[in-house]
């Protein structure tokens, strides 16, 4: 299992996401339920505001923006996502005691594993289709998600981003 198999960062830096998520936390929004996430919308019009969404919505377009809410302490299990192939993601809560790792059963009782370390206003393709888990042992634990309008797999995204 290499790492590139499972994540890729975005060339353009995050200019306005950061920002936008520090006010919506402050403003303390009405959360909903999505795959056991606390989850909130983020309107479409937020792609051509920043430029790095502009630029991959128009390589392969956007159908939804969200922010996601994790509790402290909290680990969300082993899995392969069922709804995405792939997606971008982007996490707010830098510096925080929180690791999303990416495995392969090596034997009936261990994995190997590769850490997603997340670098701030880093948005970094996401390969949904390899095991992967959220471990958070810190406070609220925050990240940006999109959702594309068809589902490609990783690999074919990362040959159309990176070229």
């Amino acid at each position: 299992m290499n790492p590139e198999d499972c994540f890729t960062p975005l060339k353009e830096k995050a200019v306005e996401v950061p920002n936008y998520i520090e006010w919506l936390i402050n403003e303390d929004p009405e959360w909903q339920e999505h795959f056991s996430f606390d989850a909130f919308p983020i309107p479409l019009e937020f792609i051509d505001i920043e430029p790095a969404l502009k630029k991959l919505d128009q390589i392969w377009p956007i159908n939804r923006l969200g922010l996601l809410r994790i509790s402290s302490m909290t680990v969300y299990d082993w899995h392969v996502d069922q709804e995405r192939e792939a997606c971008v993601n982007l996490l707010y809560s830098i510096g925080s005691n929180s690791h999303t790792l990416f495995g392969s059963q090596r034997d009936p009782y261990e994995k190997d594993v590769i850490e997603l370390q997340y670098e701030p206003d880093t948005f970094y393709l996401f390969n949904n289709q390899v095991e992967h888990t959220v471990i958070n042992l810190d406070g609220p634990r925050y990240l940006f998600s999109l959702y594309f309008e068809k589902e490609k797999d990783y690999h074919s995204l990362k040959q159309l981003i990176h070229g």
